[in-house]
């Protein structure tokens, strides 16, 4: 059957199928908020792997993709404020650190959160389940706790004859007891003497340094947390006056001069949250994007600080090291 239409009809069909093909270009950019418990500095490498990982994928900032940063420069009292900013801004996602999410999710039932740094969601009660996070939180977890045992393997390796290891970490974070607690009994398992120190500001970590100091303890273990990552350069310093070796999970702890750290690559983990922003912004529900787990796993060893507290780093840990810093 044949239709007749009239020039203006044709002429206004046209235009719509314009407006509908085109729309896209004219919409306006999304607007991705990022919540960081520390300032601007301390977090700039894993705020720049956001930007990288997202690049990637084709958003550029101030062109289709609009990002919106709040510091709460390590007071995290000033969490619901900052995202009340975020949320007022509007966001279309929120990108949180592990120590927000609580506060992100008291925040919003609505608007998509995502995290690619989570120690353990499950266990702290975020989420269902992983393959079921059933709210609208959704990204990355490191499962910290389950690779703890692994770093004390390391101090043993790096020290055949340790007997006394000293355990750093947060109070303040549960996945840290957590990992605490699984380090300590492994420790004692080995027939290795412990002690613990809680550390949530740089006072506390003086203290710390200064008991160890005297103490004398043959390695840390530091438990890494928003607030060590923040400290890390002060605590690494700490550790080298006190000569004793510091060992911990994520790279950047060896770079401020811990001998050595076991854990996932930071780079990947980024690009992989940027995946789940992007599938949100696409129009995916964080309902129906399984929480995955690190998958690529990293042993950094730094040389000098090996030296400056007077231990030797065996060849068996240096040929399975993927960077060595001299």
């Amino acid at each position: 059957m044949l239709i007749h239409r009239s020039r203006g009809t044709t002429i206004a069909l046209i235009v719509t199928a314009l407006v509908v093909t085109t729309g896209a270009v004219h919409a306006a950019p999304a607007r991705i908020g990022f919540l960081w418990v520390q300032d601007e500095a301390a977090t700039a490498p894993y705020h720049q792997g956001w930007v990288d990982g997202l690049r990637d994928l084709g958003y550029i900032d101030g062109k289709n993709v609009v990002l919106i940063s709040r510091y709460a420069n390590g007071d995290e009292s000033r969490f619901p404020a900052l995202l009340d900013e975020l949320l007022h801004a509007p966001v279309d996602v929120l990108v949180v650190s592990s120590r927000a999410i609580r506060p992100a999710l008291k925040a919003t039932a609505t608007t998509p959160v995502v995290c690619a740094t989570m120690n353990d969601p499950v266990s702290e009660g975020l989420v269902t389940s992983l393959a079921r996070p059933g709210g609208n939180l959704t990204g990355i977890s490191w499962q910290a706790p389950d690779t703890a045992t692994e770093r004390l393997e390391l101090a043993l390796e790096l020290r055949p004859k340790l007997t006394y290891l000293a355990v750093v970490y947060d109070g303040n974070d549960n996945v840290a007891v957590r990992e605490r607690d699984i380090v300590t009994t492994a420790a004692r398992n080995a027939n290795l003497r412990v002690v613990t120190h809680d550390v949530r500001n740089l006072g506390e970590a003086n203290a710390a340094f200064a008991a160890m100091g005297k103490d004398r303890p043959q390695a840390v273990h530091l438990v890494q947390t928003a607030i060590t990552t923040a400290l890390r350069t002060q605590i690494a310093a700490l550790a080298i006056d006190a000569r004793v070796p510091l060992i911990s999970a994520e790279r950047s702890m060896a770079e401020a001069g811990g001998v050595m750290t076991y854990g996932p690559k930071l780079t990947p983990v980024l690009k992989r949250g940027a995946a789940y922003v992007d599938k949100i912004l696409r129009g995916v529900s964080p309902q129906e994007l399984p929480i995955e787990q690190a998958r690529e796993f990293e042993l950094v060893v730094n040389l000098r600080s090996a030296k400056a507290v007077g231990v030797i780093v065996p060849r068996s840990i240096l040929s399975r090291a993927d960077y060595v810093i001299r």
